[in-house]
């Protein structure tokens, strides 16, 4: 179990070497600086709401990988409304674009306040009991059941998405009595949270299931777990979802406690960090990034880094210089993909706000600290041909100073082994199918295309070798590596690596 404040250690593969008069940053006006276009290795997920709802091509071409839809905000018809914008303008571009939507979970909330809101000061006694409408004096009122059981002298209660904490002093079948130890305001419908309890709950919620439903019929490439805590949850909403990637949301102790079963289960995590940094110490947050983003690169699983990322744009064109530090440092720390919430669901410059992230994004991985971070040891967990390869062709790469992997994929599986490995060559996946190109979005160092299956493989690596140089993405000579499996066409079967500079005859016998 990951718990804050005891990391675990494990021993780290050999850094490649590092050269101690390369410095990471320009030394003079005539040194080369990063350029700020392309793609960056580090993908950007960017929430589609009422500020960007008609700019979705506009974030496509500024640099989003991932469009996340968020079930807590809009109706039914404006979810639909929305991914059918999201897959029109990537298709008109050529491009894949991932939706990712988020479940809404449990949500434990207050009712409401005469005024709407409470101001709280050190020492205040409160009841909180169950119940709707206005609260009387001296109480406060939760929009849900359970916490009763749960509760037990001594522990927590934060009000208003951690802005008030009491300790509960005295418990009986109808209320808890609670002295505040944090002042401040509680506001109408605030979230609630028990760090020291274990509240029961249904996940998913029937809302949840509604939800799920109308995610499955549009085709939703991801699923964002709200609130998870356990494995069977996962399980619970994969199978009215099965199609799509299951994102576990870490946000509660309880997840941090059963991170190995979540990792296990899950296809990837995000690093919810507005309500974990709710119920875990606020020191600890950065530390249990880091250790969250290691324990899911350990599993082989991508990770998105999330939550008030470039907060200061939602009013402002230019970020602070400590988010700035924030997203560089996400970017350091390995993860597949850096989120921008409210930044561009209704801030007013959403598209600088995802060609800002871009732009860090790139800078770092320009630099001599990114490209000396640790690669992974082989995983031993998944001890196949398909691992073995994946490793293979990301040493080969960085031996022979090979700038890109071209994989043929059908389940998209081998080329997230090679994302795992961190490779400094561009990934190329290159896969029949839509949903598997969707489902390949999220991951780093990775560019998915859609591209057909041929009769056999040495059609297939001629073709994919035109098309790189028709679409300008590589040139007559430049050596390249091909992962793929033989039969073609055939899932879990891969087992080739062939090393090939393009132009030349292919011949695999």
């Amino acid at each position: 179990a990951l718990v804050p404040g005891r990391p675990r250690r494990h021993a780290a593969a050999p850094a490649r070497a590092a050269s101690p008069m390369t410095p990471d940053f320009p030394t003079s006006r005539s040194s080369k600086r990063p350029s700020p276009d392309g793609p960056a290795h580090t993908k950007v997920v960017a929430t589609i709401g009422p500020g960007s709802e008609d700019k979705i091509g506009a974030l496509i071409d500024a640099g989003m990988s991932v469009a996340r839809i968020n079930f807590s905000h809009g109706t039914p018809e404006d979810f639909v409304r929305r991914v059918r914008k999201i897959r029109g303008e990537a298709e008109a571009r050529g491009t894949a674009v991932g939706i990712l939507t988020d479940l809404q979970g449990p949500k434990m909330r207050m009712s409401r306040f005469a005024g709407g809101s409470l101001a709280l000061a050190l020492g205040d006694v409160l009841t909180l009991r169950t119940g709707k409408g206005i609260a009387g004096r001296g109480e406060v009122l939760f929009e849900f059941e359970g916490f009763l059981d749960a509760v037990r002298v001594g522990h927590r209660v934060l009000l208003a998405d951690g802005q008030v904490e009491l300790v509960a002093e005295h418990i009986d079948a109808q209320s808890i009595r609670g002295r505040v130890t944090r002042g401040g305001e509680a506001g109408d419908r605030k979230g609630v949270h028990f760090p020291d309890s274990a509240i029961r709950y249904e996940l998913p919620t029937a809302e949840d299931k509604q939800n799920l439903e109308l995610a499955r019929k549009a085709g939703v490439d991801m699923i964002g777990i709200s609130f998870v805590g356990s494995a069977e949850e996962i399980r619970a909403v994969r199978a009215l979802a099965p199609q799509s990637l299951m994102v576990a949301k870490i946000e509660r102790n309880a997840a941090l406690e059963n991170l190995d079963a979540l990792l296990q289960e899950a296809d990837g995590i995000m690093v919810a960090r507005g309500d974990l940094g709710v119920e875990a110490e606020l020191e600890q947050l950065p530390l249990i990034q880091k250790t969250l983003i290691q324990a899911a690169g350990r599993s082989g699983k991508f990770t998105i880094t999330a939550t008030e990322m470039l907060e200061s744009m939602i009013e402002s064109s230019r970020p602070t210089r400590a988010e700035v530090a924030d997203v560089a440092n996400a970017v350091l720390d390995g993860t597949d993909a850096i989120m921008l919430s409210a930044e561009t669901a209704v801030g007013k410059y959403p598209i600088e706000a995802v060609s800002t992230m871009r732009r860090i994004a790139r800078a770092v991985e320009h630099s001599q600290r990114y490209h000396d971070l640790p690669h992974p040891s082989f995983r031993t967990q998944e001890r196949n041909f398909a691992n073995a390869v994946a490793m293979s062709a990301v040493q080969a790469a960085e031996a022979l100073n090979v700038s890109k992997i071209v994989c043929f994929t059908e389940t998209g599986n081998t080329v997230r082994l090679i994302s795992r490995y961190r490779p400094s060559a561009d990934v190329f996946a290159l896969s029949p199918h839509q949903q598997t190109v969707n489902h390949m979005t999220v991951l780093a160092h990775v560019r998915p295309i859609l591209f057909r299956r041929e009769r056999n493989l040495e059609d297939m690596l001629s073709i994919a070798s035109e098309m790189l140089v028709v679409r300008g993405m590589a040139e007559y000579g430049d050596p390249i590596i091909f992962v793929a499996g033989v039969p073609a066409g055939k899932a879990r079967t891969t087992n080739v690596m062939k090393i090939h500079r393009i132009g030349e005859e292919v011949k695999m016998h």
